[in-house]
C-alpha cells in the first residue's frame, strides 16, 4: 500500500497544471451553489430582520385594505377592549409607507412609543423610545415638526448630521425632516437600515393618512391557544377589519420570490452538474494515464480494493480541497450576486436594502457534501474501470479506447431513454415546476451522454473526407475517433453546458414577445405618476395636480389608474383599478374570454384578471374570486383572462368606480394621457411638466420612455442568470481545457514522431490546433439542436411553471455567436501550450517520452 501511495503521489506531482484545472472547475461548482445561497440568504435575513424590527413582539396585525383602518377602531380597542380570550391582547397603531430620501428609498413607520413599548413588554428595546434619551429628545419626538430617528450607520450613510435637518420626498411632495437622535447601531442591528422612525402624528400628515391607520400590531396575551384568541377578537372586529399573523404575512411576502430563487438554484446546479462530469473526466485520465503503472503494481500483488481505495481517497482529497475553495469563491462571488438580486427583488417584488452577507451554517455542509459527493460519485465508475481488467490488459491502450467506444454505443441508448423521459416528465406533469427542472436536467444529460458517441461519428466521417485532400487531415481526425477515453467526458460536459447557453440566451433574446406586448398595452402617449413603491398607499396625484395636468393644451383623452394590493383567501393579491377609454381597450390581448362581452361585464362590475393570475389561482372565465373589501369578503365574477409581462404573481384589473364604491378610495396613482392629431410629445411634456412645477415632483414620461424603462427592468431580471450560465460554461472550459491539455501532453511521443518522419514544426502546431477546434465545433454542433430543444422547455415548461406567462421564440443566428466563441476559446486554449511545446521540443527528446 505505501508503494501505491508514493505512486500516486509521484503522478500527482508530475501533473499538477492537470490537478489544479480540475480543482479550479469543481471549485468553480461548488461556488456557484454557495453564491445563490449566500445572495438568496442574504435578502432573506434582511427582510426578516426588517420585519422584525417593524413587527416588534406583534403576533397579529389587524388590517383594513387599501385605505387601512380608521382610528375609531384603536380608540375602541383602548377604552372597551375585547373580552374572552382576547382580554389580555395589547394593541398599537401604526402608519407606514415609503419615502425618499436622495436616491434611496426607506421605510417610513409611524408609531406610538409608549404603546409600542406596552406591546414589546421585556422586549421593548426593539421599540424606538429606547433610543430618546433625556426629557429634551422625547420632548421633540412629540412636539418638533419632522422628527425622525434612524440608525447611527443609515444617517452615516445619508449623510445626516447628529442633530441634522434632511428632506424627504412622499409621492413627489417633499417635506423637511429633522434628525433627533440615532439608534447605536450594536442596538439598532441591519434591521433599522432601511427604515425611519417618526412619531404616528407625523408619520400621517407625510402619507396622506389622516384619521386613519395602516395597521393595528397585536400581541396576544399569555395562557391563550391562538385559535381561541382570533375567534374572540375576530367576533369583536367589525367586517372591514382583518386579522393576519405577523409570520404569515412574513412567508406571504417573502413565498412571492419562490419561483425566482429556485430558477437561481437550479442554474447553480447546472455548474455543479458540468462540474460533476469534469472530475469523472479528469480522474478517468488519471487512472488512464497510469494504466501501465496500476498494471504492474497489479502483477506485483496490489489488490483490486487496494487501487479503488486510493483512487477514491484521491477523489476524495480533491473533493474536499474543491469544497473548501468554492465555499471561499462563493462567498466573494455571493457578494456580488447579493446587490444583483436585492435589485431585482426591488424591481419586482418588495424593497428589501440588504447592508450586510449572511452564509447559512447549512450552506458550509451543503458545500463540503457536494464537493467530496461530486468527487467520490465521479471517481467511482473510473476507479472500478481501473481495477475490473486483468493485469495484462490494464497495460493495452487498445482495450480502453475498445471499452470507450463500446461505453459510447450504451450511452447512446441511455441518451434516447433519458430524452423519452424528459418527455413523459412533462406530459405527465402539467403544473409541477420540480418536474419541469427534472425535464431540462434529464435533457441536458441526454445531451451529454450523446456527444461522445456524435464526436467519434464526426471524426470519423470527417477521417474518410479528409483522406482525398491531406494525410495530416486524415491522421488528425482519426486519431481524435481512436481518442475517445481521452476526450469524450470533457466534450460531453463542453456539449452539455454550450446547450445550457444557447437555450438561455434563446429565451431571454426572444424579448419580441415582451416588446409586443409594451407596444401592445402602451396606449399613451404620455404617462404621468407618483414616484413610489408600485402599489404603496402614499404614491396618489393631488386632486389640483390632475385639474393642472388635464388643464394643459393638446390633450384629447386621459385614462386613470390605481394600484393597491388587497387581501383575499389565496393571500394578498395585486388589484390594478383603471378607468380606460375607448383607445385603451385595444391594449388588452385576450387568452381566454370574448372581449366583445368581457368589456361591457369589466364595466359592470365583473373583474379581469392576468394570465400569471389565472395559471396560479387555475381560475378561468366565469369562476368567481373572493377579495376583502371595505365591506367584507365579496365574490367578484372574472369576466376573461390577458396577457400580461409585468407581474410574475399576476393581478386584478377592476373598473376603477368599482374600486372606489367597494374600498372607498378616491385616490389615483396614475394618469394616461392621449394627444391630439398634430401635438408632439416633446410640446406636451414641457407643457405638463410646467403645470407641476413646485407642486408635486411627478414621473412625467413619454410612451417611448416608459418601453424603454421596461425593457432595461426585464435586462436587469436576467443578468443573474447570465452571470450563473456564464459560469457553468466556465467551468465546462477548464474541463475542456484539462483534458485536451494533458492528452496533447500525452501524445508528445507520437508527435515527435511524426516530427522525425518530416512534419514541421508549424505544422504539428496546427495539427495540434485542428484537432482541439474540430473537438470544440463537434460539441457547438451537437448543442445547437439541442440549445433550441431547450430553449423550448425552458420557455413552454419552466416558465409557464414558474410564472404562469408564455413567451413565444424567436431564433436568430447572433444566439448561437456566444456559444460559437465558447467552444473556440476553450479550444484554441488547450491547443496553445502543447502546440508551443511541440513545436520547440527536439525531436529526440520527444522520442525518448514514456
Amino acid at each position: 500500500m505505501r508503494t501505491l501511495r508514493a505512486a500516486s503521489l509521484r503522478h500527482l506531482l508530475r501533473h499538477p497544471a492537470q490537478l489544479s484545472l480540475a480543482l479550479v472547475g469543481l471549485a468553480l461548482g461548488v461556488g456557484t451553489i454557495v453564491a445563490v445561497d449566500v445572495a438568496t440568504a442574504s435578502a432573506r435575513r434582511a427582510f426578516e430582520l426588517s420585519l422584525e424590527a417593524v413587527n416588534g413582539a406583534a403576533t397579529d396585525q389587524l388590517l383594513g385594505g387599501p385605505r387601512g383602518i380608521g382610528e375609531q377602531l384603536y380608540v375602541r380597542l383602548r377604552t372597551a377592549p375585547p373580552g374572552g380570550a382576547a382580554a389580555q391582547a395589547r394593541f398599537a397603531p401604526v402608519v407606514s409607507g415609503y419615502v425618499t430620501v436622495g436616491e434611496r428609498v426607506l421605510q417610513l413607520v409611524g408609531v406610538d412609543p409608549f404603546a409600542s413599548a406596552a406591546l414589546a413588554g421585556d422586549a421593548g428595546r426593539r421599540a424606538p423610545l429606547f433610543a430618546l434619551h433625556g426629557a429634551q429628545e422625547v420632548r421633540e419626538w412629540f412636539t418638533r415638526r419632522g422628527a425622525v430617528v434612524m440608525s447611527a450607520g443609515l444617517a452615516h450613510e445619508l449623510g445626516v448630521g447628529p442633530a441634522g435637518d434632511f428632506e424627504l420626498a412622499v409621492g413627489g411632495v417633499r417635506h423637511r425632516a429633522a434628525l433627533i437622535a440615532r439608534i447605536a447601531d450594536a442596538d439598532a442591528g441591519p434591521g433599522f437600515d432601511g427604515l425611519l422612525l417618526t412619531d404616528i402624528a407625523q408619520a400621517q400628515e407625510w402619507l396622506g393618512f389622516e384619521g386613519r391607520l395602516t395597521r393595528i400590531d397585536v400581541g396576544a396575551g399569555d395562557g391563550v391557544t391562538r385559535e381561541a384568541f382570533v375567534r374572540a377578537l375576530r367576533a369583536y372586529l367589525p367586517a372591514s377589519a382583518a386579522i393576519r399573523g405577523t409570520r404569515a404575512s412574513a412567508r406571504e411576502a417573502f413565498a412571492m420570490t419562490d419561483a425566482f430563487t429556485i430558477n437561481l438554484k437550479a442554474m447553480s446546479l447546472l455548474a455543479l452538474l458540468v462540474g460533476t462530469l469534469l472530475i469523472y473526466g479528469a480522474v478517468s485520465f488519471a487512472v488512464v494515464q497510469r494504466r501501465a503503472i496500476i498494471g504492474v503494481l497489479r502483477a506485483l500483488g496490489a489488490t483490486r480494493r487496494e487501487v479503488l481505495v486510493l483512487v477514491l481517497g484521491e477523489a476524495a482529497a480533491l473533493g474536499v480541497a474543491g469544497a473548501v475553495c468554492g465555499v471561499l469563491l462563493g462567498v466573494l462571488i455571493g457578494r456580488g450576486l447579493v446587490s444583483l438580486v436585492s435589485q431585482t427583488i426591488n424591481d419586482l417584488y418588495f424593497v428589501v436594502a440588504v447592508s450586510t452577507v449572511s452564509v447559512p451554517p447549512g450552506t458550509l455542509a451543503k458545500a463540503l457534501a457536494a464537493g467530496l459527493g461530486t468527487a467520490l460519485a465521479a471517481a467511482l465508475l473510473p476507479a472500478l474501470e481501473g481495477v475490473a481488467s486483468a493485469p495484462r490488459l490494464a497495460l493495452a491502450r487498445s482495450v480502453l479506447e475498445r471499452r470507450a467506444r463500446h461505453s459510447a454505443r450504451v450511452l447512446l441508448m441511455l441518451s434516447a431513454l433519458l430524452a423519452l423521459g424528459a418527455g413523459v416528465a412533462v406530459l405527465a406533469s402539467s403544473r409541477s415546476l420540480l418536474a419541469g427542472f427534472a425535464t431540462l436536467f434529464m435533457l441536458l444529460l441526454s445531451i451529454a451522454a450523446a456527444t461522445p458517441a456524435a464526436l467519434q461519428a464526426l471524426a470519423a466521417g470527417a477521417a474518410r473526407l479528409a483522406a482525398r485532400f491531406s494525410p495530416a487531415a486524415r491522421l488528425a481526425c482519426a486519431d481524435i475517433a481512436a481518442s475517445l477515453s481521452r476526450t469524450g467526458v470533457a466534450i460531453a460536459a463542453l456539449g452539455m453546458a454550450l446547450t445550457a447557453m444557447i437555450g438561455v440566451v434563446i429565451m431571454v433574446e426572444s424579448r419580441e414577445s415582451l416588446r409586443d406586448w409594451l407596444l401592445q398595452t402602451m396606449r399613451a402617449d404620455i404617462y404621468v405618476s407618483a414616484p413610489g413603491v408600485a402599489d404603496s398607499l402614499e404614491r396618489r396625484l393631488d386632486p389640483q395636480v390632475v385639474a393642472a395636468l388635464l388643464a394643459v393644451p393638446g390633450i384629447a383623452a386621459h385614462s386613470e389608474g390605481r394600484r393597491v394590493t388587497v387581501a383575499s383567501p389565496q393571500g394578498p393579491l395585486d388589484l390594478n383599478a383603471v378607468r380606460l377609454v375607448p383607445a385603451s381597450y385595444a391594449g388588452f390581448r385576450f387568452t381566454a374570454g370574448d372581449p366583445g362581452r368581457a368589456w361591457p361585464q369589466f364595466r359592470q362590475g365583473a373583474i379581469l384578471i392576468s394570465e400569471p393570475l389565472a395559471w396560479r389561482l387555475s381560475l378561468g372565465v366565469g369562476g368567481t374570486l373572493s377579495l376583502e373589501t371595505a365591506a367584507g369578503a365579496h365574490r367578484f365574477e372574472v369576466a376573461g383572462v390577458y396577457r400580461e409581462y409585468g407581474n410574475d404573481r399576476g393581478e386584478v384589473l377592476m373598473d376603477l368606480a368599482q374600486y372606489q364604491r367597494w374600498w372607498q378610495d378616491e385616490g389615483i396613482a396614475a394618469l394616461g394621457i392621449y394627444l391630439s392629431p398634430g401635438i408632439s410629445s416633446a410640446q406636451a411634456l414641457s407643457g405638463l411638466r410646467s403645470a407641476t412645477h413646485g407642486r408635486q415632483a411627478l414621473l412625467i414620461r413619454s410612451n417611448a420612455d416608459i418601453r424603454a424603462l421596461s425593457m432595461r427592468i426585464f435586462e436587469r431580471t436576467f443578468v443573474i442568470t447570465r452571470v450563473l450560465y456564464w459560469l457553468a460554461a466556465g467551468v465546462a472550459a477548464v474541463g475542456l481545457l484539462s483534458a485536451l491539455l494533458a492528452w496533447e501532453l500525452e501524445r508528445t511521443r507520437e508527435l515527435a514522431l511524426l516530427r522525425a518522419l518530416g512534419l514541421t514544426p508549424s505544422a504539428s502546431a496546427l495539427l495540434i490546433l485542428a484537432q482541439t477546434t474540430f473537438m470544440g465545433l463537434a460539441a457547438l454542433l451537437a448543442a445547437v439542436p439541442a440549445g433550441v430543444v431547450t430553449a423550448l422547455v425552458l420557455t413552454d415548461v419552466i416558465n409557464r411553471r414558474a410564472f404562469g406567462w408564455q413567451i413565444e421564440l424567436h431564433l436568430r443566428p447572433a444566439q448561437f455567436s456566444q456559444a460559437l466563441l465558447l467552444a473556440l476559446a476553450a479550444a484554441l486554449a488547450a491547443a496553445l501550450y502543447p502546440a508551443w511545446r511541440t513545436a520547440r521540443l527536439p525531436i529526440a527528446a520527444g522520442l525518448r517520452e514514456e
